[in-house]
């Protein structure tokens, strides 16, 4: 292994947010919109490890790998502990010393779980004589937005070094022990997302590692959703910053105060889950054809939309983007903690690219980005690169060429 080339996709809360906080059914989905990553392994004379995360802002950032607290990489084993909240004092220490000076805080908490999984998962041989190597990310994610940029960082860091230090193949995907690997990497991802956001639910790292679309329940984990198809989507990305914590804790509120008008409600929520999850079923097994599935998807787009504006975490400018949307035919609903963030928009198999076009330049016309994708894809992925294809040809190549690796194009 000289050179790997690594992709994992983001992810799109279709149904059941809010309501999956009080144990209702949500359904997320892979999105094609990916962070690729690149890994080169140095000569054996080099112990300096370099890592490159332009999307927060890092540029060549260097260590000497020799002067990794080695000691102390054993705390990171223990079990049924917290990775950051249970992190040995000082190690964290020392960690932080190593992230040094940082401008965001998205900065400092991709560098630690960086930091936290290369010393979990370097083995000891690695600890006495270390061989430098390159990370390099290059995301065509929104970051902030609700894609699940933070899960695919994670998952991307997670199945490079995993592949680095041997624990799995390269080609892992071809692997008859394919559903081991995928399983050890969204473990590892999930630990980095905890580093990174303290106790998430699991869900946006399950669906980055796997791909494809997950139903999930709080407590009883995610399950795979039979007879899912792929399905086309525009994406709309407010640019409105918004604190899910705050509009968590709002919907909670208003739930405390009007339990008998919010408990139905998020009962409606889980029950358009329940129903999306049938109606792919129905599809898979001859009861219903794709044109009924997606009118029922329509209706329970605009449905669940409704729901979550009662809720009180709409934004005007969600509100907006639905306006210009209908204006041209689409359904549209907000997707994740809402009060800004993204809008998700189902495209029927009839619409016309001139409408999608048309709405595209009308939304952007308000100063909103838009990204027209599929759902469902492929989740991590990793394959072996040519020589001629450097760290400089992955930060130049366009997305398409990115893709045409793992023929995702």
């Amino acid at each position: 292994m000289e050179r790997v080339l690594v992709s994992a996709p983001g992810k799109v809360i279709l149904f059941g947010e809010h309501a999956v906080v009080y144990q209702k059914l949500a359904v997320a989905a892979s999105l094609d919109l990916r962070t690729f990553l690149y890994l080169e392994k140095a000569g054996a004379a080099d112990t300096t490890c370099t890592l490159h995360l332009p999307d927060v802002g890092l540029e060549k950032r260097q260590w000497e790998l020799k002067d990794l607290p080695w000691a102390l990489a054993s705390t990171t084993q223990r079990d049924g502990v917290h990775p950051i909240q249970d992190m040995d004092e000082e190690l964290k220490t020392k960690l932080a010393a190593l992230v040094g000076p940082v401008d965001k805080w998205a900065q400092e908490q991709s560098l630690m779980a960086f930091f936290y999984l290369l010393l979990a998962l370097a083995p000891a041989s690695f600890h006495a004589n270390p061989i430098g190597f390159t990370l390099a990310t290059r995301s065509f994610l929104p970051v902030s937005a609700g894609l699940g940029s933070s899960a695919s960082y994670s998952v991307t860091i997670a199945t490079a070094l995993l592949v680095l230090f041997e624990h799995i193949p390269a080609d892992f995907l071809q692997s008859d022990k394919r559903a081991q690997h995928l399983e050890l990497i969204n473990s590892y991802a999930y630990k980095a997302e905890q580093v990174i956001h303290g106790n998430p639910s699991g869900v946006d790292n399950a669906v980055a590692t796997y791909g494809g679309a997950k139903t999930f329940l709080k407590g009883k984990g995610f399950d795979t959703l039979e007879g899912f198809r792929s399905l086309r989507l525009l994406l709309t990305n407010t640019k409105v910053p918004r604190s899910t914590n705050a509009l968590v804790a709002g919907v909670a509120q208003r739930k405390q105060k009007y339990p008998n008008v919010i408990d139905p409600i998020m009962d409606s929520i889980d029950a358009i889950s329940l129903r999306c999850k049938e109606t792919f079923l129905d599809v898979d097994q001859g009861r219903k054809d794709f044109d009924e599935l997606l009118a029922e998807l329509q209706d329970l787009v605009d449905i669940n939309h409704s729901l979550l504006y009662a809720l009180g975490v709409s934004h005007p400018s969600l509100e907006n983007i639905r306006r210009i949307t209908t204006d041209h035919g689409l359904t549209t609903k907000l997707t994740g903690a809402g009060g800004g963030g993204c809008a998700v928009t189902l495209m029927p198999k009839d619409v016309t690219q001139d409408v999608v076009n048309a709405a595209v330049a009308a939304l952007e016309k308000e100063g909103y980005d838009c990204y027209e994708t599929l759902v469902g894809g492929i989740g991590a992925a990793a394959v072996a690169l040519d020589d001629n294809e450097t760290l400089a040809w992955m930060t130049q190549a366009d997305e398409a060429t990115l893709k045409q690796k793992f023929t995702l194009s």
